[in-house]
C-alpha cells in the first residue's frame, strides 16, 4: 500500500510539473507563432498591394497602346 502511495505522489508531481511548465511554454511557443503569422500576413498583404499596383499600371499601358494602334489604323484608311 505504502509503494502505491508513493507512486501515486510522484505520480503527482509529475502531473504538476508537466502541467506547471511544459504547458505554460507551449502556450508561450502559441502565442509567438500568432504574432509571427500576423507578421507574415501584413508583410504578404503589402507585398500583394504592391503587385496589384504594377499589374494596373501595366494593363494600363497596355490598353493605351491598344487604343493607340486602333486610332492610328482607323485614321489612316
Amino acid at each position: 500500500m505504502a509503494e502505491h502511495q508513493a507512486e501515486i505522489i510522484k505520480l503527482q508531481k509529475d502531473v504538476e510539473t508537466i502541467r506547471d511548465n511544459h504547458l505554460a511554454h507551449m502556450a508561450q511557443d502559441i502565442d509567438e507563432l500568432k504574432l509571427g503569422l500576423k507578421d507574415n500576413r501584413s508583410f504578404f498583404i503589402d507585398r500583394l498591394d504592391k503587385i496589384d499596383t504594377k499589374i494596373f499600371w501595366i494593363m494600363g499601358f497596355t490598353v493605351t497602346t491598344l487604343v493607340t494602334v486602333l486610332v492610328s489604323v482607323i485614321g489612316s484608311m
